[in-house]
């Protein structure tokens, strides 16, 4: 039978510590709504007693998990904000500290996963929990973008909004693959293959940048057909030779 409250010979804090990462794993494999305090005390090897003498209820201890995701995601972030770098630089360094969180928490990830399928329910409590994280990765992203601007880091006719946007979605979508329980070297792969695509080496056979190809090919299609006609005709009329 397990003893109630911390084991012997640990802290507090250790405990504490102890039902945080046991409660990120059930939450990021279960949900809230099918996560229960027994669960969490299972998986910590403790009694839910002691479950609740950290944590009044099951909302309270998910709030703690996603503030500790939270300053964990700062810890690697802020440095990398806080450093001059052009904005694909600091974009490759966020996604490169991203595969390290994901290697050492991936129920990060999942936890995010989850609660985007539980809103989807009308169960908003994880989305809830995980909204100051998600804040504070929007506050990044805007960050990014207007010192780009500053910088006159974007290429001409590029709308920031754009840039942005498109940042935004490549960070989510990537979690999505840390959040489905990939194996992690596919997810540091696929950072791999975003910082080629950065750097202009992802693709070979252009003859012109990707965004001047898209310029042309959006080009054309706005010309008429019309337009070509007359050179069409032309050669058609065009008497044989003798």
């Amino acid at each position: 039978m397990k003893a109630i409250g911390r084991p012997v010979g640990t802290t507090a804090a250790q405990t504490r510590a102890a039902v945080l990462d046991a409660a990120a794993i059930e939450f990021g494999s279960h949900g809230y709504t099918r996560t229960s305090i027994r669960r969490i005390a299972d998986r910590a090897g403790l009694t839910s007693a002691a479950i609740y003498y950290h944590f009044p209820t099951k909302l309270a201890c998910l709030e703690a998990v996603q503030q500790n995701a939270l300053e964990i995601l700062r810890a690697h972030w802020d440095p990398i904000m806080a450093r001059d770098g052009h904005i694909a630089e600091r974009v490759a360094l966020l996604l490169k500290s991203g595969a390290l969180i994901n290697r050492k928490y991936p129920h990060m990830a999942r936890i995010s996963a989850r609660a985007i399928m539980e809103d989807a329910t009308g169960h908003s409590e994880m989305t809830d929990a995980v909204q100051n994280a998600l804040n504070y990765t929007e506050d990044v992203f805007d960050q990014l973008i207007r010192g780009a601007v500053v910088r006159g880091e974007l290429a001409d006719g590029v709308p920031s909004q754009a840039v942005r946007d498109m940042i935004s979605g490549l960070m989510r979508g990537l979690s999505n693959i840390a959040a489905l329980e990939q194996p992690i070297d596919r997810y540091t792969a696929a950072i791999d293959a975003v910082g080629e695509l950065f750097a202009g080496r992802l693709f070979v056979g252009l003859d012109c940048t990707p965004h001047e190809s898209a310029r042309a090919s959006e080009q054309a299609a706005r010309t008429p057909l019309a337009a070509s006609a007359p050179n069409v005709a032309r050669v058609a009329t065009k008497p044989p030779k003798r």
